[in-house]
């Protein structure tokens, strides 16, 4: 279980183990403020087109070694084709 607290100076949020093994961050903080509500909290907001690009980077450096490719059956050369292939159509 976490407990949440605001910063009321920075505005920044944080998430502390609510055994009290991290009393001692809370108390050299006298800004912070316990959230009761957590829904208070911003959720992040990553833009699709980012996770996409991370994602084809990631598939890129796996496929593109020529060996990792002729180890893989034509099934699943056809699979990461489509993967990619989908990735790339995301607006």
């Amino acid at each position: 279980m976490m407990k949440h607290y605001k910063d009321t100076v920075s505005g920044e949020f944080y998430g502390y183990e609510s055994d009290g093994s991290q009393d001692h961050l809370v108390a050299a903080n006298p800004n912070l403020v316990l959230l009761n509500d957590i829904s208070e909290i911003p959720q992040p907001v990553v833009p699709v087109r980012d996770v996409r690009d991370a994602l084809l980077l990631e598939l890129d450096a796996y496929v593109s070694n020529p060996l990792r490719w002729a180890d893989l059956t034509s099934d699943k050369q056809a699979e990461w084709a489509t993967y990619r292939q989908a990735l790339l159509n995301v607006p």
